[in-house]
């Protein structure tokens, strides 16, 4: 391996797992927030949190992918 392949493979590593941690933070804030706040206006907000660190999840892993072709 060149000096090249293996800072793209740091660099991926790095940016996954950024958004894993990002995206069980955001499922446990999630979940502890509306066990807390138990109403229909804090839900409809809270509700969405989680699909959309899944969504950047998703963003950064096919970026740090594309860095290694």
């Amino acid at each position: 391996m060149d000096a090249k392949t293996v800072k793209q493979n740091k660099a991926e590593l790095i940016v996954v797992g950024i958004a894993v941690i990002a995206f069980v933070l955001g499922l446990v804030a999630h979940l502890a927030g509306a066990s807390i706040a138990n109403s229909d206006t804090f839900g409809y907000i809270a509700a969405p949190i989680p699909l959309i660190l899944g969504i950047v999840f998703l963003i950064s892993y096919k970026i740090a992918a594309a860095a290694e072709d």
